[in-house]
């Protein structure tokens, strides 16, 4: 396994941490072919429930790695069939399967954040945030804009306001990030880590079928009129309602006389 990106599976949780602290994790091809392969076995198999990506050192990530990037040499370009083929296949497939993907995909953000880490964020279902991070899409000083989600997602996520702030160069702390919607939640420095794995841990007790229908339901109902929405409710619930929930209630209803 590639040392630029650490995977671990356990109790229903898969792993990717990105582990390239001395070039600041900037995303290269090893680092997306872990996550890959996690995304891929997390599709696959009953028994991981949770994809979870990370990283270690003072930034999650700095952004695309320019060095290997067709961006730093100065050669003559492609065709612009060419290109739009070959910026889509790393990054845009990717970044797609991680929202179609029927399972939760957490995203816990400990240090700055920028470029391509923002906008594979805008894919996953939940992001995280420590007190110390931040993000930003500086892809405008090296004269493009944020192109496999950051411009899209973000707009979608967040709004237009945010959108052209972030699109234009300037950053936002996590409470403006949480205030604007992209972050979820925000937890002190020193309890991060276990913040993030409760929460890993209680989307892996719930059960799976429904948390796989929730995802689907709400994309669906995002881009609907409201009785439109409705009915992709009633469509979606009425198997899950079929069903015998029994012990689910059961579970409920003793968890409350607990307390």
């Amino acid at each position: 396994m590639s040392e630029a990106a650490l995977r671990e599976d356990r109790d229903g949780v898969v792993t990717v941490t990105w582990n390239r602290p001395e070039k600041l994790n900037a995303v290269n091809q090893e680092m997306l072919g872990v996550l890959r392969g996690a995304l891929e076995d997390l599709r696959d198999r009953d028994d991981l429930r949770v994809l979870l990506i990370k990283s270690t050192g003072r930034y999650f990530t700095a952004g695309i790695d320019l060095m290997g990037s067709s961006m730093s040499k100065k050669e003559p370009k492609t065709s612009t069939v060419n290109l739009r083929r070959d910026y889509r296949i790393p990054l845009h497939v990717l970044f797609d399967e991680l929202e179609a993907v029927e399972k939760p995909i957490v995203m816990a953000i400990h240090a700055p954040c920028l470029g391509v880490g923002v906008e594979m964020a805008g894919a996953c279902d939940f992001r995280l945030a420590a007190e110390g991070a931040r993000f930003g899409l500086p892809e405008i000083d090296i004269g493009v804009i944020a192109g496999s989600g950051g411009t899209s997602r973000f707009t979608r996520l967040c709004g237009i306001g945010w959108a052209k702030w972030l699109g234009m160069g300037e950053q936002i702390d996590a409470k403006t990030a949480q205030i604007a919607g992209f972050v979820q939640a925000v937890y002190p420095q020193e309890t991060f880590d276990q913040e993030v794995w409760a929460f890993c841990q209680r989307l892996v007790s719930r059960p799976a079928e429904v948390i796989g229908a929730v995802k689907l339901a709400v994309e669906l109902c995002y881009d609907l009129d409201k009785q439109s929405g409705r009915n992709i409710e009633r469509l979606v619930n009425t198997p899950l309602m079929m069903r015998d929930n029994s012990d689910l209630v059961d579970k409920v209803l003793n968890k409350s006389k607990k307390k």
